[in-house]
């Protein structure tokens, strides 16, 4: 009997990517299609089914369900879009539309995009056999999934762990949220850049004073001792650590993940100084129960995925 595949979207402000998973995790097929959300939600619902048929087409195994991660707040129940920002979106049905234009009647589930990464974690990747663990994806912003009990804690709008916008300094930087301080104006591709602007005028001597400021020029900077790069990078360790310290005192999990582009280019700098940072704000005797480590799923369509996969497991 063939084996039969879910297929995951992780859809996102510039590009769709779509892959159909199989049972362990292994990737069959795989597709990717620009968003173009300025031709609105139609237009990229649309388009969400086209890949999906394309997908199944080209896997020529049948698919028992859809998984779909999405940015932004969300009525998991119904699969409705409550507000993201990055697609200009309020209150668009996603599942219910991209049901009705799938060649296949199969369940479509919509959860929070780094909710179903923290799934790919559980299912197929670094957190497997684990039933407590905070999911961190430090990226361009900063965002959060944690399983407690087996279960992904998911909250009314998907948004139970949107750590990145807690403010960590109320008199701190502006966060496009509205919030001063937010901790992904620290711990992210934005707060990295934010945070050498803020302290430029203080280090007139460093190389970033004479280019464009990016987030590979400050981390490079940083490789090479430059003082501005380094009290950048060291601010991103202080506010991950921070936020690390909220995680395990609200979920006692044994394992932290740490995930997304950024956080792996920072690497051990990065976690020994949040490590460091999360060690004076956590009760002591947590400590040696909680490791620290990489996530190791590196698509966010392989845990839009994974989330079918366990809906079907529970049903």
């Amino acid at each position: 009997m063939t084996e039969p595949l879910m297929i995951g979207v992780d859809l996102g402000g510039t590009k769709i990517a779509f892959a159909a998973v199989d049972r362990a995790g292994n990737v069959i097929v795989e597709h990717v299609l620009a968003t173009r959300a300025a031709e609105g939600a139609d237009a990229v619902i649309g388009r969400i089914a086209q890949g999906i048929n394309d997908v199944a087409a080209k896997a020529g195994r049948p698919v028992r369900g859809v998984g779909i991660g999405s940015p932004g707040a969300i009525d998991v129940k119904r699969g409705v879009i409550i507000n993201a920002v990055n697609l200009n979106w309020l209150d668009v049905p996603l599942a219910d539309g991209v049901k009705t234009l799938i060649n296949m009647d199969v369940p479509v589930l919509v959860q929070n995009d780094v909710n179903v990464g923290a799934m790919g974690e559980f299912l197929f990747g670094a957190a497997q056999g684990i039933d407590d663990f905070v999911y961190l994806a430090v990226g361009t912003g900063l965002g959060g999934g944690a399983v407690s009990g087996g279960r992904l804690v998911s909250g009314v709008f998907g948004m139970a762990m949107e750590v990145g916008h807690v403010s960590i300094n109320p008199h701190g930087r502006l966060c496009g949220c509205g919030t001063h301080g937010c901790a992904e104006m620290y711990i992210s591709g934005k707060g990295l850049v934010a945070g050498a602007i803020e302290h430029l005028p203080a280090y007139p001597d460093s190389p970033l004073t004479n280019m464009t400021i990016t987030t590979a020029a400050i981390v490079q900077a940083d490789i090479d001792g430059d003082p501005l790069a380094r009290r950048v990078v060291d601010e991103a360790g202080d506010a991950l650590g921070e936020v690390m310290a909220w995680s395990v005192i609200m979920f006692n999990p044994s394992l932290l993940l740490i995930g997304g582009g950024m956080g792996k280019v920072l690497g051990e700098r990065l976690i020994e100084r949040a490590r460091a940072a999360m060690s004076v704000r956590v009760y002591a005797p947590l400590l040696p129960f909680v490791q620290i480590g990489w996530s190791k799923v590196e698509s966010t369509a392989v845990g839009a995925a994974a989330l079918a996969w366990l809906n079907a497991s529970d049903s």
